[in-house]
């Protein structure tokens, strides 16, 4: 009966983790939202729209939120500031890139990730091999 709830228990963790992943992933879009729904409504109103090529909004959404997905998800941080950060980063994102056209401090969050995630990587890796011992 123990075991069969342990199995309960890793699989309810499972789906934990899958919707966490899936409400990342959607918001990893949302600059695409924002730039297209502010092109659509510039248009409905008449006034000129922001003039970026559809192709160049997606390419650059998925090369800031992929990787920041990538390198979000294995912070050593609790969930609930890790999507505070991520919702807060990608307006951060949308606004400067597209709206004020500062694409040089657009990035500038990537990077400052990319470096708390050079200094969380010893315990990262501890974590990994722990779990890796476990199972």
């Amino acid at each position: 009966m123990k075991t069969l709830q342990q199995k309960n228990d890793e699989h309810s963790k499972l789906i934990a983790k899958e919707r966490h992943s899936a409400l990342y992933l959607a918001l990893s879009l949302f600059p695409l939202f924002v730039i297209f729904g502010y092109d659509f409504y510039q248009g409905l109103v008449g006034a000129e729209s922001l003039g970026f090529h559809p192709a160049l909004v997606v390419i650059g959404t998925l090369l800031f939120g992929l990787p920041f997905l990538a390198i979000g998800q294995m912070l050593i941080l609790p969930s609930w500031l890790k999507l505070t950060l991520y919702v807060f980063i990608q307006i951060l994102f949308a606004s400067l890139w597209f709206l004020d056209g500062l694409l040089w401090l657009a990035i500038i969050p990537l990077i400052v990730i990319f470096g708390i995630l050079q200094y969380q990587l010893p315990e990262i890796r501890k974590s990994v091999e722990k779990n890796e011992n476990a199972t």
